[in-house]
């Protein structure tokens, strides 16, 4: 697959070229007989749904129908768990503006690569050293992660594709263990296997201490079989690494070709499409009672 640099600012259909439709119908059973039957059968469903508000428009319904592989259903309770979760737990899953990131974004501890790894996948990286837990809250973290996922899931070819995280434990201390309480934990794996149309396809850790063990260990009981097969320990092994994501896409600081990590390109993009991000806010459940549930 092609790489293609971060630009969303004219991305306003769901649209796909030629060859990602045939890796749509492949991975996702995506024809154009079954998204007109699916898509017509889940916006019924929403309809229906008189408490909810969702963006005209089907691309941002198609995310979630690839997101369940064109199951009107199964995608109907997820736009449902999407905005239940941002209505229940605004703190966490609440989608920030870029204007109000600025103090995170210096950190340079999430990044968003602008291009492709070899599988046609997203690549987000997010370094836990660069993070002062003693002045970083994990809802902060946790909200910029939304803000990532929520830029990416507008492109179609990553609603096919998906995202491969890269996680850099470098620097883990005692300080940061508050952003892995089972709590925490629990939230990130609801996001990952229940909440977001997004498909999460790969989970690398690098530079993992040895006592990376007990952390994973609080994420299993909540984990689904095949994202535990997601997860991939590098520990140093930057080789290892490069067999997932090759070294031309990678910073240096992961034995990649693609100069220094920074983000600042990224995060001038997600100014430009800010007013996305403000529409979107306006989405959602009104009643409150639905957080007693």
């Amino acid at each position: 697959m092609k790489g293609h640099n971060l630009s969303f600012s004219e991305k306003s259909d769901c649209s796909l070229s030629e060859e990602w439709q045939q890796r749509a119908a492949e991975e996702l059973n995506e024809t154009p007989e079954v998204v007109e039957r699916e898509l017509r059968a889940l916006k019924e469903l929403v309809k229906h749904d008189t408490n909810l508000s969702v963006p005209e428009g089907d691309d941002f319904l198609i995310r979630f129908l690839r997101a369940r592989k064109f199951d009107s259903k199964k995608s109907f309770h997820m736009i449902q768990r999407y905005f239940l979760m941002k209505l229940k737990c605004p703190e966490l899953f609440d989608c920030p503006l870029p204007s109000e990131c600025l103090d995170i974004f210096e950190l340079q501890a999430q990044n968003m690569l602008p291009r492709r790894d070899k599988f046609g996948r997203r690549v987000y990286i997010i370094k836990i050293d660069n993070f002062d837990a003693a002045k970083t809250t994990i809802d902060e973290v946790f909200r910029l992660n939304i803000l990532a996922m929520e830029q990416i899931v507008r492109e179609p070819e990553t609603q096919v594709s998906g995202v491969s995280i890269l996680l850099d434990m470098a620097g883990l201390s005692l300080q940061h263990s508050k952003f892995f309480t089972p709590y925490y934990a629990r939230r990130t794996v609801e996001l990952v296997q229940e909440t977001f149309p997004l498909r999460f396809k790969s989970f690398h850790v690098v530079n993992e201490p040895f006592y990376f063990d007990a952390i994973i260990a609080i994420l299993k009981p909540f984990l689904k079989e095949k994202i535990r097969k997601r997860i991939v320990m590098h520990g140093t092994d930057m080789t290892s690494l490069h067999a997932f994501i090759p070294s031309d896409i990678l910073p240096a600081e992961y034995g990649g070709t693609a100069g220094n990590f920074n983000n600042r390109e990224w995060y001038m993009q997600l100014l430009v499409d800010e007013q996305y991000f403000r529409d979107l806010k306006s989405y959602g459940y009104k009643n409150e009672d639905l957080t007693k549930e």
